[in-house]
């Protein structure tokens, strides 16, 4: 899993919250925000409110579900109707006004805000939107679920865009842990690495003559390994990345033809001219982006980045 990085992810948090409040104050609903803040503040206190929970950030949404599973609101069920309604995200266009114009604001350009690219909780398969047709190949994860927190169900940082596939595997589960890519107080990308380990000789040519594994930062608390943890066995990542062992078998030759010596002298010939700087030559070299800030940007980068600096080829 990596992270959902966006230097504007408040502002964007904001852009959705506003729209959805200009929805309510333009559309004839059987509830008001007002309703909806009274009923928030008896079940959750005085301090959190209808635009609270839209923006809640990470850690805010895990205090709200926790406190919601222990202590269930008696007039809940009076709400369920309204929030039954506006949680079908992907079906609703809401408005926000920009420059005082009215704009459409619906998950498809959320997606847009967010540049999201790659499904942050395999960093397998592409979730690009499609432009001709304002349509999404993603989907949107809630991810404390909407069945059992209906109330979470348009908050921001609960919409996690993400593959059909993450989407159909994660369901409903809630029973564990995880990371939510949007937390900054984990980092499975620099708290867990893809590793190499040789079976046999045939490593060189063979996909049979290693395995892919997982190493954890010595340092990381126990919560964060279990998350980890949980991320990469409930979502199955362990199992579907031994398909990608092609991709390991493809550095490991790499590592053997692009030694230092090589690179040096590819840089000295091309450089300015085929690519910028070293870092340019290493994502030509690997297939894949190297820094953490843009392993986003292309599937499987976070595998190819940790081999390929176990192996010494960047």
């Amino acid at each position: 899993m990596i992270k959902i990085q966006n230097e504007h992810l408040e502002k964007h948090a904001q852009e959705h919250y506003e729209a959805i409040k200009n929805y309510f104050e333009n559309t004839r609903t059987r509830y008001s925000i007002e309703n909806i803040d009274a009923w928030i503040k008896n079940c959750f206190g005085h301090k959190w409110d209808f635009k609270r929970i839209i923006l809640a950030k990470p850690n805010d949404l895990e205090l709200l579900s926790k406190i919601f599973k222990f202590k269930c609101c008696n007039d809940f069920k009076s709400f369920h109707g309204y929030y039954k309604n506006l949680n079908k995200y992907s079906e609703v266009t809401y408005f926000h006004i920009i420059d005082n114009k009215k704009k459409p604001y619906n998950a498809y350009q959320l997606l847009e805000n967010l540049k999201v690219f790659v499904c942050p909780y395999c960093n397998r398969n592409t979730i690009y939107n499609v432009q001709s047709t304002q349509k999404r190949t993603s989907e949107l994860d809630h991810y404390y679920p909407q069945s059992k927190y209906p109330f979470l169900a348009l908050s921001c940082y609960n919409l996690v865009p993400s593959c059909k596939v993450c989407n159909k595997i994660k369901l409903d589960n809630d029973d564990k842990e995880y990371i939510n890519p949007y937390d900054n107080r984990f980092d499975m990308n620099k708290n867990m690495k893809f590793s190499l380990e040789i079976e046999d000789s045939t490593f060189y040519h063979s996909i049979n003559g290693f395995s892919i594994q997982y190493k954890y930062d010595e340092k990381i608390s126990d919560d964060e390994r279990n998350r980890i943890k949980n991320n990469l066995d409930d979502f199955e990542l362990k199992d579907l990345y031994q398909n990608h062992k092609d991709i390991v078998l493809e550095l490991i030759q790499k590592q053997a033809i692009y030694n230092e010596s090589y690179m040096d002298e590819l840089l000295t010939q091309y450089e300015g001219t085929l690519f910028k700087n070293r870092e340019d030559l290493q994502r030509l070299v690997s297939g894949g982006y190297i820094s953490d800030e843009e392993i986003g940007k292309r599937p499987l980068s976070k595998l190819i980045k940790d081999i390929s600096i176990e192996l010494g080829l960047v």
